[in-house]
């Protein structure tokens, strides 16, 4: 009885964790190739900014202010990220890095003075998977759903302003459920540990980002600890775990 009510607590985030890890996959393997590595810890952090701005400014407000306030947001950084990569392509990892330390430093000022900031700042950074709810996977779901389906279905949505656009959506989905450090972890890690193969990368990373999750969300849930720190390392041990065994295939098929 035990093991099934545990399986009952943990199970959104086990299918959140999963629905992130699929759909991180692609998005990873493309940010990898366009050398915009710092592009999802600002978008993150931004997404996560506009959900404080609004709780400070308004009372209570409902989801589907927060959700698009927070569209509308990253759709901003989307296409000043798209106009930075026409204009200054050689700066453009640069200025990424730094609009992410100026989101961040915003939502340290405006948290500085709310008795809860601490709390608010270490949601938005690491996450609360295992207390996710029914209700956020039936919120959220559909968006990365969708996002998956247009990924594979439409190659267009891969090239210019829309690559930025699909990929702020899904990042300010994924960062209200898992939190910034995570949704880091589980779009770089993946891509980086099947980054030496020629083909078949997506499918692999795909599956390296579901290992990951499935270990880190029952090493979190067994041991009491932090999901979305355990997670990050989750993420971590598996991509150099691949990274190992690709190298010794490797070194096998030259010898």
């Amino acid at each position: 009885m035990a093991g099934i009510e545990l399986l009952e607590i943990i199970a959104p985030a086990l299918i959140a964790g999963l629905l992130i890890a699929l759909i991180h996959a692609p998005l990873g393997l493309e940010v990898l190739a366009r050398g915009i590595v710092f592009i999802d810890l600002a978008v993150a952090q931004i997404a996560g900014l506009s959900v404080v701005i609004v709780n400070w400014w308004v009372h209570e407000p409902s989801w589907i202010v927060i959700q698009c306030v927070a569209i509308l947001s990253v759709t901003f950084a989307a296409l000043f990220f798209y106009w930075i990569e026409r204009v200054l392509p050689r700066e453009q990892e640069a200025i990424i890095g730094s609009t992410f330390i100026i989101a961040a430093s915003a939502m340290l000022l405006i948290l500085t003075d709310n008795p809860h900031g601490g709390t608010e700042m270490r949601h938005v950074l690491a996450g609360q998977i295992l207390l996710i709810r029914w209700s956020m996977i039936f919120s959220f779901a559909p968006i990365l759903i969708v996002a998956l389906i247009l990924w594979f279905r439409f190659p267009l949505v891969r090239r210019g302003f829309l690559f930025f656009l699909i990929f702020a959506v899904v990042i300010t989905s994924s960062v209200q459920l898992v939190g910034v450090y995570v949704v880091f972890a589980s779009l770089i890690l993946p891509a980086l540990a099947v980054n030496t193969l020629g083909s078949g990368k997506i499918t692999k990373a795909m599956a390296c980002g579901v290992v990951a999750v499935l270990f880190g969300i029952a090493i979190s849930a067994l041991a009491d600890l932090p999901a979305g720190p355990v997670l990050v390392f989750s993420f971590a041990l598996v991509a150099i775990l691949v990274r190992l065994i690709l190298r010794v295939q490797q070194r096998a098929t030259q010898a």
